[in-house]
């Protein structure tokens, strides 16, 4: 088993299990999490990857969509399951789209796990059971689709589902949605997940869909995860899943949240205006389901404390803890030390957050960062108010569109900024204004300039410890002496993290190791942290055995 986290120290952090079995055999995908209202997918997903292969490989993403499960919610700004008919860039579901295709195309099938509304019926019932509905159904774009007989598959399962409800109006139904059709009743499926796995990666795709009206939560897990593993086997894949024990609630399972090192109990909590806010929690939960945790100052209900940094520069009234969007605590803020404006005789300082560490900018200065940079615009020091900082160009929500930029997770990114808004400079570098636009506070600004980030060299090390500098020249191959090498550190224009290298499609962590074996080759390609977009990639060869011996 493997685990690793994209998109790590980001508010959009993906989780990604991989199974490996026994004996080779097929790699199938399987993702729930998708839409956060939907809460069967996720805890179904995270089960599953305490399963034992045996024959085949899983990779299994089990919230793909961690901010829309932490705030229980279909969608955060756009529907994630309605980016995967062409390429996207405008807000963080696009980078999770980026990332969950890449993962697609290492798998030979793929099963999407959700949960609809009603119960889907090919003829109209009720205004619950109907062809509108999609609960307690099998969903696939076609019957066959090239060679791939995916009805044939889905009724087989059906049949083995069915046979142990003994609740009739429960049973499961064939969904077939024809999204290729012309006449098509869904042609918004064109845009999902399980369409993109089958037309664009051929490879099996399907649903498993059970229902929002049916309460007992765990009842449908047990159903969803055995609909799952029947799907599996019909793959190929030979699995073994242990018993569980599905817990009804989180609460008081272990779960501790410090504010700035006291412990978050009770009904209320002192903080100093104009102080940091420092965030650190730890979940102990034995069933297994490593749920997404976040802290929320009601002010910033999308922004985890705990993954962000924050200075209370203005008042708000409470502070939420959630795990997997349920709230298990909530505590009113009591407010000390409040001041009254401060002169700006030179102009405003405006604070904002690079990648974590406070930066202090006047009026007319300019923050610089390096492509992929985390960024977060806090205020303005001595300023009672609630600042409106505008990020010309930046779209904090296509839900509501007001101007204010303050406290959203802002990624240093060009092509994910309006081209209208950039200023270039002299240097060609891409600059965008950051203006104050606070109601009865003089209108000023400060300018964001984005780096193109570049890499230099790494720096790799073989078995003995001998260091070896590499060169980075992306597009190039290198030949290397065949040994095991640990990805120790990066020359680059930013931070190391802010990179994250994988080794023939896998990503390894820095300080781990891989082969470099004798007249193979090896696929060393660096990404943007926070993006996915690729930095480069180089090829590293193996030299032949023989020629090696003769070198020594």
């Amino acid at each position: 088993m493997r685990n690793y986290t994209f998109f790590e120290g980001t508010q959009y952090p993906l989780r990604v299990t991989w199974v490996f079995g026994d004996e080779p055999g097929p790699v199938i995908m399987v993702q729930g999490g998708i839409q956060g209202d939907e809460l069967s997918g996720f805890f179904t997903a995270q089960l599953l990857t305490r399963c034992k292969v045996r024959k085949g490989s899983l990779i299994i993403v089990p919230r793909a969509n961690e901010p829309s499960i932490l705030r229980r919610t279909r969608q955060i700004n756009v529907d994630l399951n309605r980016r995967f008919d062409k390429e996207y860039n405008s807000f963080y579901e696009d980078r999770l789209a980026r990332a969950i295709r890449f993962l697609i195309g290492g798998a030979e099938g793929f099963i999407h796990l959700h949960e609809g509304s009603g119960f889907y019926s090919p003829k109209y019932v009720n205004s619950l059971r109907n062809p509108k509905r999609y609960g307690q159904s099998l969903i696939i774009d076609a019957a066959v689709y090239k060679d791939i007989q995916l009805a044939e598959m889905c009724k087989r399962t059906i049949k083995k589902l069915n046979g142990e409800i003994r609740n009739k109006s429960f049973w499961f139904t064939l969904f077939n949605t024809d999204t290729f059709a012309k006449a098509t009743q869904y042609p918004e499926m064109l845009k999902s997940l399980t369409c993109y796995a089958l037309h664009e990666r051929g490879i099996p795709a399907m649903a498993v869909e059970v229902s929002k009206d049916i309460k007992d939560l765990g009842w449908k897990v047990r159903q969803q995860l055995r609909a799952t593993v029947y799907l599996l086997r019909e793959f190929g894949l030979e699995l073994d899943v242990p018993e569980f024990s599905f817990p009804k609630s989180h609460k008081g399972q272990g779960f501790e949240v410090l504010i700035n090192g006291k412990p978050l109990r009770g009904k209320s909590i002192d903080l100093v205006r104009g102080a940091p806010v420092s965030t650190s929690g730890k979940a102990v939960i034995d069933s297994g389901l490593e749920p997404a945790v976040a802290v929320f100052a009601s002010d910033r209900p999308n922004l985890n404390l705990l993954t962000a940094p924050r200075m209370a520069l203005s008042q708000f009234p409470a502070l939420e803890v959630r795990i997997d969007g349920s709230r298990q605590s909530k505590a009113r803020v009591r407010w000390k030390g409040s001041k009254p404006d401060l002169p700006e005789v030179s102009g405003p300082v405006f604070l904002c957050w690079l990648n974590g560490q406070p930066r202090f900018i006047g009026a007319g200065s300019t923050l610089q960062a390096v492509e992929g940079d985390q960024i977060i615009l806090e205020g303005i020091l001595g300023s009672s108010k609630e600042e409106i900082l505008n990020l010309k160009g930046f779209v904090a929500s296509v839900m509501i569109n007001s101007g204010q930029d303050v406290g959203h997770e802002i990624i240093a990114d060009p092509s994910n900024f309006m081209k209208k808004y950039m200023l270039e400079g002299p240097d060609g570098i891409s600059r965008y204004r950051v203006v104050r636009e606070t109601p009865g506070k003089k209108r000023t600004e400060f300018y964001l300039a984005i780096v193109p980030r570049t890499i230099k060299a790494l720096e790799l090390q073989d078995e003995e410890g001998k260091p070896d500098l590499v060169n980075w020249t992306s597009g190039k191959s290198l030949q290397l002496r065949p040994d095991s090498y640990a990805l120790k550190d990066v020359w680059s224009n930013g931070e190391r993290c802010k990179i994250q290298p994988f080794v023939d499609n896998i990503p390894i962590s820095w300080g781990e190791t891989f082969d470099v074996r004798p007249g193979k080759e090896t696929i060393l390609t660096m990404r943007h942290t926070t993006t996915f977009v690729p930095v480069g990639q180089m090829v590293l060869k193996g030299t032949d055995y023989l020629q090696t011996k003769l070198d020594q």
